[in-house]
Formats: C-alpha cells, structure tokens, sequence
C-alpha cells in the first residue's frame, strides 16, 4: 500500500490529538504538517511537524489527504467546500481500537477516535467527527458535519440531523430525534425529542438561552 500524505485542518488542541492518533495508527500514512488561521496555536508544543499556512491562504495540493480536526459545524462546511472547490480529498480516519460492527455505513471525511463503537445498521454521514470512547447503538443515523464529543452514548433507533453538536459525556435515550443544527450540552440526558434548531442542557435535557 502506497503512503498517504496528511494534512491536518487545525492545529489546536483537536489537531494535536488527531495527530498523535495518526502517528499511533501503524497506518501508511505520512503527516506533512497542519493548517490553522492561528500561525502560532504549536508555539510551546514539542511536535515534529509545523503549521504550513493559514486555512484561508492555503494552496491546495490534490496530493495531499485532508483530515478536519474542527469541531465546530459550520467552519468544518465552510472549510470542506474552500477544499473542495480546489480538487483536495479528504480520507476518512478510523483510529485501529474503533469497533465497527455489521451494516455500518460511514461518509467521506469522517473522524473516528479511539475506543468508538459503532455497534450496528448505522449510518453516519459526511464530514462527521466522533470523539473517544462514544457509543453509537443499533439503527442510528447521523447527519453530515455532526461533532460528537467524548464518552457519548447514543441509544438505538436515534436520528441526529445534520450539523449537530453533541457535548461530551450525553446520554440519548432510544429512538429520540436531534434536528439538525441543534446542540446538545455536555452531561446532558436527552428524554425528549429536540425538534429544533436550540440548544439544550441538564438532566432531563431542556432549551436554554
């Protein structure tokens, strides 16, 4: 298998831990450095690896593989189409520990994180970022540039629209439905359905703001 040359769209705290996932991956795959609008977000850090541009100034290598390490929705489509639009390609990243069970359909440009479990007849759209140790259940569906934090367990038959942010450690109970757009807060138990595009918060989960 031929090496894949990696570039990773942030250089935050995300990208750092994308990267040494990566690394970590035993994978063919080569870090050629980061992309980040803040120039000095690894000044301090010990990383072989250097930002090479800003997002918005960045020349796009169709060479190149593009792994979003953004959480946020709406700069992740943003940043997909400035991509896009130049001919780059994004890989889908699912870390080795990751366990993807049957029917389990899985979009372009997808992050999978350490200790995931995808358990069955579940699809997750484009673009979606699913961070450690969350727990999908059986028939689940999950929209393009959804962000799912860490230690969240999303119960069967959950529907989850498009652009969702989801805090970590939340709890969907069965068969709820999130619309897309919406946020969910960390510590959060979703009872109900979230028919809108508001956030909530608490336990049972209710609209704030």
């Amino acid at each position: 298998m031929s090496e894949k040359n990696i570039i990773i769209v942030g250089a935050g705290g995300m990208g750092r831990e994308v990267c040494n996932w990566i690394e970590a991956s035993r994978e063919e795959m080569v870090i050629s450095g980061f992309i980040d609008d803040n120039l000095a977000a690894l000044d301090g850090f010990s990383y072989p690896y250097s930002i090479i541009s800003n997002i918005s100034d960045h020349i796009v290598d169709p060479l190149n593989y593009y792994v979003l390490a953004i959480m946020n929705p709406a700069a992740k489509k943003k940043i997909v189409q400035k991509i896009k639009l130049a001919n780059g390609q994004f890989l889908t990243f699912i870390h080795p520990t990751a366990i993807i069970g049957r029917n389990v359909e899985i979009g372009k440009g997808v992050v999978i994180t350490p200790g995931c479990i995808l358990s069955c007849d579940i699809n997750v759209g484009d673009f979606v970022f699913l961070n450690t140790q969350t727990t999908l259940g059986h028939d689940v569906e999950v929209g393009a540039y959804t962000s799912i934090n860490g230690k969240v367990e999303i119960s069967g038959f959950v529907k989850i629209g498009k652009s969702v942010t989801i805090g970590s450690r939340v709890v969907i109970l069965p068969k709820k439905k999130i619309a897309s757009g919406a946020t969910i807060g960390a510590g959060s138990v979703v009872v109900g359905n979230v028919n809108q595009e508001i956030t909530v918060f608490g336990n049972p989960a209710k609209k704030i703001g």
